[in-house]
């Protein structure tokens, strides 16, 4: 009998101390991931480029620099961006592009920053020929400033990352009915891959889910 009484003396408490953290939830201070790294004004030239180039996607890359653009300018991010055909006509100006370190990129376009996006892997079927769409993206994040010297040019992430921050996305499975049915996937895994790389310059609230694509 005193063991069911002090059974029943604890269930008010337990319900009491459910509905105080239920509360705390609802009123508490914000769930917010500090930016790592906080842009400040000047041109940031965002670089993006394919490890693989059999596996270069316009698309991809139109609608992750579109989307990029537009979350830095949604969440204040003091920095402008570069447009991207100034770097294209850089890259087609000059035969030897691709041999020129990322400092010398940003210096070239006189940019305060290089956000340098490595894309190691992206693919958009399960296997060449596949009738089923998977799309999923792997890349590698550097921030780089142009005129420190090169031992001190890597300004996020820290030392620890030294080949920059890995982020990954993938994609639900589909159907591959046609050719616009592959483009949509390439254009949202872009924009999708655009959160993932804006992430660590703006203050996040955990509390709301990041809006993937549909």
């Amino acid at each position: 009998m005193l063991l069911l009484a002090g059974a029943g003396l604890l269930l008010p408490a337990v319900a009491g101390c459910n509905i105080v953290a239920a509360v705390a939830y609802f009123f508490g201070p914000p769930q917010i991931q500090w930016a790592e790294f906080r842009l400040t004004d000047g041109r940031l030239a965002v670089l993006v480029e394919t490890a693989r180039p059999e596996q270069d996607n316009p698309v991809f890359r139109q609608a992750f620099s579109d989307k990029l653009a537009e979350i830095f300018r949604d969440q204040r991010v003091k920095a402008q961006l570069v447009p991207q055909e100034e770097i294209f006509r850089l890259r087609q100006q000059d035969p030897d592009f691709s041999r020129w370190s990322v400092q010398k990129v940003g210096r070239r376009l006189n940019a305060k920053y290089v956000l340098y996006v490595r894309i190691e892997d992206l693919l958009l079927r399960e296997s060449p020929g596949s009738p089923v769409l998977a799309p999923a993206v792997r890349m590698r994040l550097r921030l780089v400033d142009p005129h420190a010297p090169p031992d001190k040019a890597q300004l996020w992430p820290g030392p620890h990352e030294r080949d920059g921050r890995q982020v990954a996305r993938g994609r639900q499975h589909r159907e591959a009915t046609d050719a616009l049915a592959v483009d949509e996937e390439a254009a949202k895994l872009g924009k999708d891959a655009a959160y993932l790389v804006a992430a660590p310059f703006y203050d996040v609230d955990l509390e709301k889910k990041t809006p993937w694509e549909p």
